[in-house]
């Protein structure tokens, strides 16, 4: 016959502190989302809160490698679309041999309103809801007295901070200041499927969202953050997983164990949603001038870019 557990007491919930330390692949997905916005120093309950320790901080933010931009007045061309520009085209939903026709302009009032991440981000949100779970999980431990359980959590809520602070960032981007009418930009967009954006906008704007580099400016050091996030940080996630293992109470560690559970669900959702919704883009007046046109061959779509531009 087989054997169960009798009562609750009898099961042993040790893998709690395994819960801790897994969805690190999610994590390192978000990660320099997760530090693009002040709520990343909320001390909060995060799933393997070490991926967001790297080898090397990114100095810019992630561009599309196979994507050509090409000024038609300027005569100059560059390897690789930045991020923000991919926001707004969404090169890869285009089909091969396609071409579209997109103008740019300043949105009336924001010309001055910088690209920068949403207050209210899904990765914002569930920063918020995670940080609101961890004083929950602490009233509850203090209620049943485990007091490994308190400390545990009250380490690892901590511990996110002190890394989510040591990779902290802010988009670097340069500002124009134009004192003069500025030129109508022709830009012609390639992808490695040969399917052509053609963008019509002032030249500032083309400056900022196609050629201007999109560099990362950190709240610290390197050095600081090594410390803060590398030491500072990882002991406190040693400890934190640790004392997980210990919990006096049963239902503190069932507590703790459905909590990371869920977060991994919450963050693997994330994942699955447009990377558009996290970034307040309004300075920007997007507008199509014709609907996407699909064309048979290269030929057909190189003779059209070149008839719209």
């Amino acid at each position: 016959m087989f054997e169960f557990p009798s009562s609750r007491n009898d099961w042993r919930l040790d893998i709690v502190s395994i819960l801790a330390v897994l969805g690190e692949s999610h994590i390192k997905i978000h990660a320099q989302a997760i530090t693009a916005s002040r709520l990343c120093l909320l001390p909060r309950l995060l799933p393997a809160p070490q991926a967001l320790l790297q080898q090397a901080r990114p100095k810019r933010l992630p561009y599309v490698e196979d994507v050509t931009v090409n000024g038609v007045r300027r005569g100059s061309k560059r390897d690789g679309l930045n991020f923000i520009p991919n926001l707004i085209h969404r090169i890869d939903s285009l089909p091969p041999y396609a071409v579209q026709t997109t103008e740019i302009g300043w949105t009336r009032g924001q010309e001055k309103v910088p690209v920068v991440y949403r207050t209210l981000a899904p990765l914002n949100v569930v920063a918020i809801a995670s940080s609101l779970l961890s004083i929950a999980l602490l009233i509850w431990s203090a209620l049943l007295h485990d007091g490994v359980a308190f400390i545990g959590v009250l380490l690892i809520s901590l511990a996110s901070s002190a890394l989510g602070y040591a990779s902290y960032w802010r988009r670097n981007l340069p500002n124009r200041v134009a004192r003069r009418m500025t030129p109508i930009e022709e830009i012609v967009l390639q992808t490695r499927w040969e399917a052509f954006v053609i963008v019509l906008c002032k030249d500032d704007i083309a400056r900022s969202l196609y050629w201007q580099p999109e560099d990362c400016r950190y709240a610290s050091s390197s050095r600081a953050a090594r410390l803060l996030g590398g030491v500072v940080g990882g002991l406190m996630v040693l400890a934190g997983v640790v004392l997980f293992a210990n919990c006096s109470s049963w239902a503190m560690q069932a507590a703790i164990g459905t909590s990371y559970a869920t977060l991994n669900v919450v963050y693997w959702l994330v994942t699955v949603m447009p990377e558009a919704w996290s970034w307040d883009l309004r300075c920007y007046d997007v507008r199509s001038r014709q609907d996407t046109v699909q064309h048979p061959n290269f030929i057909a779509a190189v003779s059209s870019a070149i008839r719209l531009t």
